[in-house]
This record gives C-alpha cells, structure tokens and sequence, in this order.
C-alpha cells in the first residue's frame, strides 16, 4: 500500500503505473492541479486491489501493460467490486483491439502516455463530467464494431425494452457525449438526462455508464 494524504479537493485520483519515474511525474501534475488530488498510487492492479477497499478515488489511471495482473484484467475486477470507479487507461499502444477489450472491462475512457499534461486533466475531468469515453474513442470504437458486424452478437437478457427516448440516450453514452452534451442535443434538462439513465441502467441490468456503453456495444444495439 501507498497511500498520499494531501488537502481535500473535488477530485480524488489513484494511480497504477508500474513505471516508478511516471508514476512521480502523474502524482505531481494532479497534486498541483486545482481541484485534483491524488489518494493512492501503486505499482501493481493486486496492490491496488488491496489498498481499494479502504481508499476509493473517483477515477484510477490504469496503465494496460503491467506485472502480473495487466490493466485490462484488473479494470474488470475493479469494475466489479467498486462500479461507481471511473478508470482511465493509459498507454503506449493505440489500437482498436485494446480499446475495445479496455471499454469492454469497464474502462471509463482511454488515453496515450505521450498525451500532453492538459489533455490528461482534460480526460479526468471529462470522464467526471459524465462522458463515458472521449468521442474519439467512441467513433473508433463503434467503427470497429460495425466492421465486424458477421460476428454473433451477444443477447440482452432480459429483453431490455428500451424506449426510443432511451435508445436516444444510450446512443449519445455510446457516442462519448457528456451529460451536459446530451441534454443539449436532445433539448431537455440534465435532471430528465439523469432520469433516462437511471431507467435504462435498470432495464440493462447494470449500474455505470460505461457497463451501458460496453453492453450496448458488445449487444451490436447501433
């Protein structure tokens, strides 16, 4: 365990890097960050694991190639234990393949380790603005999807009975939109926004936007 108090702040971050030079340089960029505070840092997912059931951030850095346990395997432990967890990855790859297995997981959004500082930040706090992946990833995402549209797609059970409204609204998760974003484009309140979600959580039987989002997509709804 490696647990770092520093002063309250809005959002609480926790790091898995199994490189400790970048691991110092991302406790640093969030602690002098306005508004950012980072809880916990670790070398490993089964470090991280340990430490979790005491300290819950609201969003993890999770690096994809680690010892042991990798990213993708420990976002999905993650994600079944604590939910309410918005996980970013970040690595040096950048292919559809571990995007997909990464959003799949459970992964709230996906970045690249050489992304500049302020697009890092800018990831974090969109990801806690309620967009479930940026919408670059998203289009890439749903691209994929669509090129292998021969493959059986999983079934839905039970059947979700989602109203257009919510399919309306499932797309726009689907699509990377922030809660602010769909209840622009669909010219109703954030609180209706929340309703809609709320309803469709329940008739797909899971409980965060990004288990919608992989749901939806490995379901081939779009």
């Amino acid at each position: 365990m490696n647990t770092i108090q520093q002063h309250p702040a809005s959002i609480d971050i926790a790091i898995v890097e199994d490189d400790a030079g970048i691991r110092r340089s991302y406790e640093g960029l969030i602690n002098l960050t306005p508004g950012l505070r980072c809880v916990g840092s670790y070398p490993t997912c089964e470090d991280a694991l340990d430490d979790l059931e005491e300290h819950q951030p609201h969003v993890l850095l999770m690096d994809i190639g680690l010892p042991g346990m990798s990213g993708i395997e420990g976002t999905r432990e993650i994600k079944t234990r604590w939910p309410s967890i918005d996980i970013l990855m970040q690595t040096v790859y950048d292919d559809d393949e571990r995007i997909f297995d990464s959003i799949c997981a459970g992964a709230s959004g996906y970045v690249l380790k050489n992304v500049e500082p302020g697009q890092l930040i800018q990831a974090i706090r969109e990801i806690r603005d309620g967009a479930p992946m940026s919408a670059a990833i998203a289009r890439r995402v749903l691209g994929m999807m669509r090129a292998h549209r021969s493959t059986p797609a999983e079934h839905l059970s039970p059947p979700t009975n989602l109203s257009p409204r919510e399919m309306d609204i499932l797309q726009s998760l689907v699509e990377g939109l922030s809660y602010k974003r769909i209840a622009e484009k669909h010219f109703i309140s954030i609180h209706t926004v929340h309703a809609h979600i709320k309803k469709i959580y329940e008739k797909l039987q899971v409980n965060s936007k990004s288990a919608a989002v992989s749901k939806a997509l490995k379901s081939k709804l779009f």
